[in-house]
């Protein structure tokens, strides 16, 4: 499996391709993403998968549609996010409005996407529908971990109990997964067990 990524949007949210057998699946499409045809290399793409439906994260989505019009997902409490331009705080943070409309639910636990076997963990706290993916060795882990820190939690739909408990699942997984954050460097998950001071 390979991993490919981005910083992308106004506060340069981290986007990823990943690939594997020739398929390809886009994590958080945050702004304009002219390298995804080079990224993809020709590769077909199953789907897009959200963290979450703040504008950092989706604001890419109806260009990358046009060229992959593939289904995207997000936990059912963000569908209505993408949507609404206070839920996903493109109206207080951003000129440009971000609205989409067109999103699949996806639950906790384990889904078939495409060619991908993806395990999702619901992780609110950053905002009310955060999730975490599991692909193989990597965790995309949105706006809920960061390489010593941790998402904020005063947004709308976002709770500091929430993210304590959402920690706790994260600190309980027993595998050292590569840590994919939705913005700032890579790490893992025993790294983070040590440093990151949320974790601990």
């Amino acid at each position: 499996m390979e991993i490919k990524h981005k910083e992308l949007g106004p506060v340069q949210a981290n986007c990823y391709v990943v690939r594997d057998g020739g398929h390809a699946l886009i994590i958080d499409p945050g702004g304009s993403f002219p390298e995804v045809r080079t990224f993809v290399d020709g590769d077909q793409v199953d789907a897009v998968l959200l963290t979450h439906a703040h504008f950092d994260h989706i604001g890419g989505l109806d260009e990358l549609l046009r060229i992959y019009p593939v289904p995207v997902y997000v936990y059912p409490s963000e569908v209505n996010a993408l949507a609404d331009p206070q839920a996903n705080v493109s109206e207080s943070f951003y000129a440009h409005i971000v609205s989409y409309a067109k999103a699949e639910p996806i639950t906790e636990g384990h889904h078939q996407i495409g060619h991908f076997d993806v395990d999702v963990i619901h992780t609110p706290g950053h905002s009310e529908g955060s999730v975490v993916y599991l692909i193989g060795d990597a965790m995309f882990s949105g706006d809920t971990l960061f390489q010593g820190s941790v998402g904020r939690v005063d947004l709308p739909g976002g709770s500091y109990r929430e993210m304590e408990a959402s920690l706790l699942k994260l600190k309980a997984l027993k595998k050292n997964y590569h840590v994919y954050p939705g913005h700032g460097p890579e790490s893992t998950l025993d790294q983070e067990k040590i440093w990151n001071p949320y974790l601990r």
